[in-house]
């Protein structure tokens, strides 16, 4: 499948083709809602290649409820790094994090005896290869971008920098030693209960009406598009007709209160102050008929559900010019559904100086501010083709 990028690493495949001989696996995965979800047709390409093993997968505490009924593991841990910030720098010195990890792998790794462990972690970071090495698992397959990673992994790749599509680049590890691939979309789980809860939150709401979900917080303010732009854009979509369900978490009640207090009345469902949880989300994702919000985990949990999608990027579309490699709003558009990607068309001259892939770094809402409600607008009437209403 991924000829056109193979590396010129000699990585060969170390298991037959029925996974024979591997009973214990370690999956990691420490990253936020969006790389989780991404993930779900490894996870999925793993247990296909090795239906007998033993298969533990360890997530973010924050994860843990979308990961824990995921079908295709045995074991869903949840490692607390609360301790972390956004780029998992460990805040109490190397000795405290070596400490965190090996009581971690003493109380639930070590007596597994792992043959075989993925780590699916593009950004080189002392926590995922310190803990695939001190998990003891004998194979510890992983991207690797400098001399720790060599040292502390076992099978290294490259990190393909063409592959237009983060979870191309998760697949492309797999196939790189080995597996075979089959279905390629991403998957999402909740129980009977979650789907109960979503639709007593909805039931209030006229079933012939198009629902629209949103999602107006993201873990970078750069993804966040300005409130006060959405509202107008959503004035003239409700005046359609539509119906919005606002979700979020707590740093998001001031906005989708205000959203809720100026758009018009039983029109809105502001999901926000309920605390809902992502099992719930998801169920209520379910439930409607389209996306339209920040690229953020709702988004990524709105397509493995196949729901239509408008996301808002941070990137330019000008931004080609400065970063030859995919940028944030290729490698993170919306996996295997009907989407438009709204962007930018310039991006602000600051930055542009030292650019990476996800463009902006402004620390707030900036680049992705000059896309004009207008734009999400037309975007919905051009989307609607695609929406299935009962």
């Amino acid at each position: 499948m991924f000829n056109k990028w193979k590396t010129n690493l000699n990585v060969s495949a170390f298991v037959n083709p029925q996974g024979w001989g591997i009973e214990t696996i370690l999956i990691l995965r420490l990253d936020a809602v969006g790389d989780f979800i991404l993930t779900t047709p490894a996870i999925r390409v793993i247990r296909e290649n090795f239906p007998s093993s033993y298969i533990t997968l360890v997530v973010r505490k924050q994860i843990h409820p979308l990961a824990e009924l995921c079908p295709y593991v045995n074991q869903v841990l949840a490692f607390d790094v609360n301790f972390y910030n956004g780029n998992f720098v460990f805040v109490d010195g190397i000795l405290g994090l070596l400490n965190d990890l090996k009581e971690f792998s003493k109380r639930f790794l070590w007596q597994k005896n792992y043959q075989l462990a993925f780590s699916f972690t593009f950004a080189s970071t002392p926590l995922n290869s310190l803990m695939l090495y001190i998990s003891g698992a004998k194979e510890r397959v992983a991207y690797t971008k400098d001399s720790f990673d060599n040292f502390l992994n076992t099978r290294r790749l490259l990190i393909p920098q063409k592959l237009p599509h983060e979870c191309l680049k998760n697949l492309y590890l797999l196939e790189s030693v080995g597996l075979k691939l089959s279905r390629l979309d991403s998957e999402v789980w909740y129980s009977k209960t979650d789907l109960l809860t979503a639709k007593k939150f909805l039931e209030r709401f006229d079933k012939k009406r198009i629902k629209i979900v949103t999602a107006i917080g993201a873990n970078h303010k750069e993804r966040q598009y300005p409130v006060e732009k959405y509202l107008t854009a959503f004035k003239q979509i409700l005046s359609k007709g539509a119906l919005l369900i606002i979700l979020g978490g707590s740093s998001e009640i001031e906005a989708a209160q205000f959203l809720e207090d100026n758009l018009p009345s039983g029109s809105v469902a502001n999901l926000v102050k309920v605390n809902t949880g992502w099992r719930v989300d998801a169920a209520v994702i379910s439930l409607v008929d389209l996306y339209i919000g920040n690229m953020t985990g709702a988004c990524d949990v709105a397509a493995a559900l196949k729901k239509p999608v408008i996301t808002l990027s941070r990137v330019a579309k000008d931004f080609k010019n400065f970063y030859v490699n995919p940028t944030e709003a290729e490698l993170f558009q919306p996996w295997k559904t009907h989407c438009i990607v709204l962007q930018p068309e310039h991006q602000l001259a600051e930055c542009t100086i030292n650019p990476f892939y996800a463009a902006c770094t402004a620390g707030k809402s900036h680049c992705i501010a000059q896309i004009e409600p207008s734009e999400i607008v037309a975007a919905y009437e051009k989307i609607l083709r695609f929406v299935k209403q009962e």
